[in-house]
């Protein structure tokens, strides 16, 4: 247990570090033509993050690196709460929200209708339910989805789904994958 909390305390530690520096650099603003609301997007500065830019919602508390890719605004709500981005052609997509927990079992009823919603786990290529977080991957026709749920002791909750095309025969490479696995895998509370 006591390795636990040095644990989690090294992972604060760092992501406020990474943020604290992030906001040193100079950000790439978003802005929606229609709300007007605007989202600063900041350098990461780890090597294999170059490809992904830091993003920290300020009203629920959560961070997650989006892949640069993510340039074309579909929506910033005047509410705060996350924002939908694709990028220049529009085949891939980049959605991240947050709120506040309503109701008791929030984890798993969520769970539970997202995988409703693709038919069922069978038709999942990788699903996990855990204590804070759910994790649901899938394809529809050839674009692959990645999709995670994270909660904050049971304050908060954010989610992140990614979709882009891709080849499903074995051995392919798609140099997104790599970016789009960093991405959703990011998505994270300050632990505290």
């Amino acid at each position: 247990m006591k390795n636990l909390y040095k644990k989690r305390l090294l992972i604060a530690l760092a992501f406020i570090l990474a943020a604290s520096f992030a906001y040193a650099l100079d950000p790439i603003t978003l802005k929606d033509s229609k709300t007007k609301m605007t989202v600063n997007l900041y350098p990461t500065v780890e090597k294999e993050d170059k490809e992904l830019l830091f993003y920290s919602n300020e009203r629920f508390g959560y961070s997650v690196l989006v892949p640069k890719i993510f340039t074309k605004v579909v929506t910033l709500p005047t509410n705060g709460d996350g924002m939908i981005l694709e990028s220049k052609s529009g085949k891939e997509k980049f959605r991240v929200s947050g709120g506040l927990i309503t109701e008791k079992e929030m984890l798993k009823k969520t769970y539970n209708a997202a995988c409703k919603s693709i038919g069922g786990e069978n038709n999942a290529s990788f699903y996990y339910i855990g204590d804070v977080y759910w994790e649901l991957c899938w394809w529809k026709g050839n674009t692959f989805y990645s999709r995670k749920f994270l909660i904050n002791d049971e304050e908060a909750w954010c989610d992140c789904e990614i979709s882009y095309p891709s080849s499903r025969d074995e051995g392919t490479y798609n140099p997104l994958d790599k970016i789009i696995y960093r991405a959703i895998q990011s998505l994270a509370f300050p632990v505290g």
